[in-house]
């Protein structure tokens, strides 16, 4: 029985699993998304016996699939040029090898193998307003938050909230703070071409929080006076884990519960007195954080796929 992980080998997340499985003995199966478009070969052929072969390889006696990233974004760097001269044609390429893999993980998973996490989960980060509903519905706390094309739904908002941030709903691009001139008429007319989500502004520490199989394995400190850490160079610091507040553990587990995952990376504001739950990646990055913080997180997600479940069952 062996463990399918789907990603570009070249993803450090993707790269540390891998090593780990195999210092362990588990033995692996990689669909390198950094071979699509191109000379990857995938073929899915039905009749008598479903068949599913990726790379000349046929999926056989896989019991767990990590479904790191399919690197099918058009707006990936590798696609600048191809985006810029046939749009069209990229646009279209990419969907019929998302259709195609999409429809083999489905397959699969109807077979009994085990997704980390499930295909339906994999936007859920490019969906924030949905999720923050979910999370708020499980009675995590979360920021108050407003998702809008209009403009005077932003000035009641800044109004009644204060400071607030802004950024986009998707993600895909950084956070700022939301400045009188941004409540400008000229600058707020923008909201027409495209929604914005707006959130009240938290004062407090960055903690990412690592979850697997409902258990917190990891935790972190992000260092940054930036008020988007991405946007510059930044350090992070171990937490251990008796060192984490109750509340930032109990709101990572339950936020990473409600949406049905295995595995998360779960971003929390920690306040004085209070926490708060910014989203719950469904498929995060954390080889910097072992690199840089001394944390296992590939040590842990590890030993979830290499466990297979009760019901696992044969595939081919």
């Amino acid at each position: 029985m062996s463990v399918l992980l789907l990603g570009p080998r070249s993803d450090p997340q993707l790269a540390a699993v891998e090593r780990t499985l195999e210092t362990r003995g588990v033995e692996t199966c990689v669909w390198d998304a950094d071979d699509w478009p191109g000379s990857g070969m995938l073929t899915y052929r039905q009749g008598d016996q479903t068949r599913l072969s990726v790379g000349g390889t046929s999926v056989d006696e896989v019991h767990t699939a990590y479904l790191r990233n399919f690197a099918l974004n058009p707006r990936l760097p590798e696609y600048r040029d191809d985006l810029e001269d046939h749009p069209f044609a990229l646009l279209n390429q990419l969907r019929e090898y998302q259709a195609t893999l999409e429809s083999m993980l489905y397959s699969l998973e109807a077979r009994g193998v085990r997704m980390v996490n499930p295909l339906e989960t994999q936007d859920l980060h490019t969906r924030k307003p949905w999720q923050l509903e979910r999370l708020a519905a499980a009675g995590v706390p979360i920021p108050e938050t407003l998702t809008t094309t209009t403009p005077d739904e932003v000035r009641a908002f800044a109004d009644r909230v204060g400071k607030i941030i802004y950024k986009p709903v998707s993600g895909g691009g950084h956070a700022a703070v939301l400045s009188p001139d941004d409540l400008e008429d000229d600058r707020l007319s923008l909201l027409a071409n495209s929604p914005v989500q707006f959130q009240e502004y938290i004062d407090g520490e960055d903690i990412r929080v690592f979850v697997v199989d409902g258990e917190v394995v990891a935790a972190a400190r992000i260092i940054s006076t930036e008020l988007d850490y991405r946007t510059a160079d930044h350090d992070v610091e171990r937490i251990p884990l008796s060192a984490l507040e109750p509340a930032i553990a109990e709101a990572a587990i339950t936020a990473t519960d409600c949406l049905g995952l295995a595995f998360s990376g779960v971003d929390v504001i920690d306040t004085d007195d209070s926490c708060s739950v910014l989203e719950a990646n469904p498929s995060p990055m954390f080889a910097a954080f072992d690199d840089k913080a001394g944390t296992d997180v590939a040590g842990a997600l590890a030993d979830l796929l290499a466990t297979p479940t009760e019901t696992d069952s044969t595939t081919a």
